[in-house]
């Protein structure tokens, strides 16, 4: 009897919508609105089947259920289109629409009441149930994209209220003129749905799916115009950057900025699609790649490469770019100018500007090295102090520029004599010293003895004017629980002693030695 029925051809028909709304709202999340959809339409589907059974069986049980499955099926579709739009859920609808359903269904049944009565009553509380979302489906104008399925969908939903609401006219129609009984498969009243309801509720379903898609391009599309206008942006910051940036993905480079042509001396041609290695050198390769592999960001100081060949020092920032790709942001300045500037900085700081010679504090903290090297290996090691003589003779004389040449040519010939490892110290005027690492008192005497002597024949010329320097030393040798200031003091008093023993000589301290405290 169900062969050529509007009933199986409407349930195919929702059948087809469930499973498309299943697949819709796979493939739609996170998009609100589908989930709903998808369980609308099982529920109506399994609402109708229950009615089936009632009328192959006559049980009321699945009378009362496949009525309230099938009401519950419409309103949980209907809150899907308020999901979907963003509007606060109605869901008082569920309940009350099931509830009333269920009220008059079991009052159907406990006091033998009307069919077509039953009837009109479902069919009014279907028909009344899309009105609000035909409503805010046909009125919303804040998002162009989806309208036209919007309209779709609303008109879809308006026949289906009218023509469910005229079944209900027919039901209760018939109830008042107390019309004979009607199988539900052969009422007009009862299988208008099927063929007018059904297909209208089915056009909506394409047009909410409709709204789906467009809602899907509509921000595809916004997202690609935010990447066009990040792209933008990002282009911009690497063209206004005084820094070479780079993006690198497995080691090579993908993209770069105009500066990194300048730093490299390479077209950005040649540079996309190079080992990013390439631009340092071989010795710097190794570390650089241990750092590209990192997961975090990193920076080091390094040397880069520039295509003539010329190395200069360069400051690498690597980081992650954030993404899925696993693209690497590489970052690299020339710091030529800061590290010349460092340079400088250090020579002020621990170079006497006249001679170049160390200052006092420079001194002091490699002479404290020096003598615990010396007392963990028990190693030789000898300070000197020397001071030449009669300097204020040389600029009462001469000026004070013939005696800063005066100091700035000793000086040279005290670098001339000196070994690697020596330390050399002006520390003040002209007083210098001398720390000889690895060398003993016999040792020193020799070296001093001779730069003595080349200082002695050393002669000076200042505009017209030709003179001579001499220069006298005392010196001690390192003894264990010696101090700096020990030893200083030491090689003090020996200068001293070779001061009033008539200058321009070198004494060793020994433990003979008198301090004089004369003034020379």
């Amino acid at each position: 009897m169900f062969y050529y029925s509007p009933m199986l051809l409407g349930l195919c028909l929702l059948f087809a919508v469930a499973i498309a709304a299943t697949a819709l709202w796979r493939m739609s999340r996170p998009y609100s609105g589908p989930g709903f959809w998808m369980a609308g339409s099982w529920s109506l589907i399994v609402g109708i089947l229950l009615f089936i059974g009632f009328i192959l069986t006559g049980s009321p049980t699945l009378n009362v259920l496949g009525n309230a499955g099938q009401l519950a099926g419409e309103a949980l579709f209907l809150l899907g289109i308020f999901r979907f739009m963003d509007r606060a859920l109605p869901w008082w609808i569920v309940p009350l629409s099931v509830s009333l359903m269920i009220l008059f269904n079991i009052h159907y049944w406990m006091f033998e009441g009307n069919s077509d009565f039953l009837m009109g009553v479902y069919s009014t509380i279907a028909g009344l149930l899309p009105v609000q979302a035909i409503w805010l489906l046909l009125r919303e104008k804040s998002d162009p994209a989806t309208r036209p399925a919007r309209l779709l969908v609303g008109i879809s939903l308006l026949v289906y209220s009218t023509v469910t609401l005229l079944r209900g006219y027919l039901g209760y129609r018939n109830w008042w003129n107390d019309a004979p009984y009607i199988n539900p498969y052969e009422s007009f009243s009862y299988l208008l749905p099927y063929n007018f309801a059904i297909p209208a509720l089915v056009m909506g379903f394409i047009g909410v799916t409709l709204m789906t898609m467009q809602r899907i391009l509509a921000n595809s599309e916004q997202h690609a115009q935010r990447a066009r206008r990040s792209a933008m942006r990002f282009e911009r910051l690497l063209g206004a950057s005084t820094s070479a940036v780079m993006i690198v993905r497995a080691g090579l480079i993908r993209d770069a900025n105009m500066r990194l042509e300048q730093l490299s001396g390479l077209p950005r041609e040649r540079l996309v699609q190079q080992p990013v290695l390439t631009l340092f050198p071989e010795r710097n390769q190794k570390l650089i790649a241990q750092h590209l592999s990192r997961p975090h960001a990193c920076q080091l100081d390094t040397e880069a490469l520039h295509v003539s060949g010329q190395q200069f020092p360069a400051e690498i920032s690597i980081a992650p770019l954030g993404d899925e790709s696993h693209d690497l942001v590489v970052e690299m300045r020339d710091v030529s100018h800061r590290k010349a500037l460092e340079e400088q900085l250090l020579l002020l700081a621990t170079q006497d500007s006249l001679t170049s010679a160390l200052n006092r504090r420079a001194f002091n903290a490699e002479a404290q090295l020096a003598l615990k090297r010396a007392a963990r290996y028990q190693r030789p090691l000898t300070l000197a102090v020397l001071d030449l003589d009669h300097f204020k003779r040389i600029n009462d004389a001469y000026g004070h520029l013939a005696g800063d040449l005066a100091l700035k040519r000793f000086a040279e010939l005290c670098r001339n004599v000196l070994r690697e490892g020596d330390i050399f110290s002006r520390f003040g005027g002209e007083e210098f010293v001398l720390l000889l690492a690895e060398t003993d008192a016999s040792a020193s005497m020799l070296l001093l003895e001779r730069l003595r002597k080349e200082v002695s024949e050393l002669v000076l010329e200042h505009g017209p004017d030709h003179f001579g320097v001499q220069v006298s030393a005392g010196l001690s040798e390192w003894q264990p629980g010696d101090t700096l200031d020990s030893l200083f003091k030491r090689a003090d008093q020996a200068l001293y002693t070779a001061k009033s023993s008539g200058r321009n000589r070198v004494i060793p301290w020994t433990g003979t030695t008198a301090e004089i405290a004369t003034d020379i």
